[in-house]
């Protein structure tokens, strides 16, 4: 077989869509006698509807899912085709471990996408980072930074082929997030910011953003529409995440707000996962975190962390609707400050172009 077999390793649903889908697409259409093979790692943020989201993602040959890796990683139950004798594993998210396993199995070289934490640093061949600053942050010693390759933000790269900020007067849009646990705490506070902002401006109208990944919940006086529609928003009211580095490379002008009303909803990763799910000593674990967090952490809202300065307003703890109302409606108004906005966030997240260099270094690797 001369085909070569490139390994995609991910894992939640935000990787699949700002990671994924632009790599994938990209070695699609640039590399020949190849097969792409995108391999799933047990996720606690999964939502069952990874399988469906992947079948629309145009270049996946074969496809692992994360009961299949788990079988295949623990019990040796091998997947149900022949992998090639030539590959490279590409790490795009979940645990850096899992990848390096695998390129064991199948006795491929391993390279890593890593924006915030890297590890395993021996046996990665190559880590490509967003910028010089990833760089220099993730990488401690020289040996490790002449690993690094700096090829730009592939988050960047998944909205490279939507209309960028075409405001439509007066609508406002809220963003429930991708997770079960987003949706459901999220949507109250929405619902109650929604009234508060109808008090003073009722002719605005409203949007809420369903995710393919967890729709979400319906909230009375909102139209219901996918992400590729949020360009026509004057302002998006959001909570921290991926979305918060899509919306800021469209340019679109946010309010970020980070509820920690309730903690105890929030999963956690790890050892912090395990202590959490303690009786009563759990509860009042993730308390003490979610405050140590907030005070210790200056931005969560990605675009403002890139930039080292606060582009879109933050509002963290327990959350307050009427200083939420009060924030959107003075943005609403200020239309200048938008348009501000929208160039900042341009600029702190830059080009696109990220998933054409990885796809040329792999096909170089190969």
């Amino acid at each position: 077989m001369n085909t070569r077999d490139i390994v995609i390793v991910a894992n939640s649903p935000g990787e699949l869509s700002a990671l994924v889908k632009p790599v994938i697409e990209t070695l699609a259409d640039s590399l020949t006698q190849k097969r792409i093979i995108l391999v799933l790692t047990p996720c606690q943020y999964t939502s069952g509807w990874e399988k469906e989201y992947c079948a629309a993602i145009r270049g996946i040959d074969k496809y692992i899912s994360a009961e299949e890796f788990k079988s295949w990683i623990l019990l040796n139950k091998k997947p149900k085709f022949e992998f090639s004798k030539t590959g490279i594993v590409l790490y795009l998210g979940g645990d850096l471990a899992y990848p390096i396993l695998i390129a064991k199995k199948l006795g491929y070289p391993a390279k890593a996408y890593v924006q915030d934490r890297i590890g395993w640093t021996g046996s990665y061949k190559t880590f490509f980072v967003p910028d010089e600053d990833a760089r220099k942050k993730l990488a401690r010693t020289q040996k490790v930074r002449d690993k690094c390759k700096i090829v730009g933000n592939l988050m960047v790269d998944s909205v490279e082929h939507l209309p960028k900020w075409a405001p439509q007067k007066n609508i406002v849009t809220f963003m429930p997030g991708s997770r079960v646990w987003q949706v459901k705490h999220t949507t109250p506070i929405y619902r109650t910011i929604l009234h508060e902002i109808k008090k003073i401006m009722p002719h605005l109208s409203f949007q809420l953003v369903s995710s393919p990944f967890e729709k979400a919940i319906d909230i009375a006086g909102t139209t219901r529409i996918d992400f590729e529609q949020v360009m026509n928003s004057e302002i998006v009211i959001t909570i921290p995440g991926t979305n918060t580095a899509r919306l800021a490379a469209l340019g679109i002008p946010m309010v970020v707000i980070f509820p920690l009303d309730n903690p105890d909803v929030i999963p956690l990763e790890g050892l912090p996962h395990l202590i959490g799910m303690l009786p009563y000593f759990g509860s009042k674990f993730k308390h003490t975190l979610a405050k140590i967090v907030n005070n210790k952490v200056k931005y969560f809202a990605l675009p403002n962390i890139k930039a080292k300065k606060e582009i879109v307003p933050e509002i963290r703890g327990i959350i307050d609707p009427k200083v939420v109302a009060r924030t959107v409606i003075t943005l609403i108004k200020d239309q200048p400050k938008r348009g501000k906005m929208s160039a900042e966030l341009h600029k702190a997240m830059g080009e696109a172009g990220a998933a054409q260099k990885i796809a040329e270094d792999l096909n170089a690797a190969l």
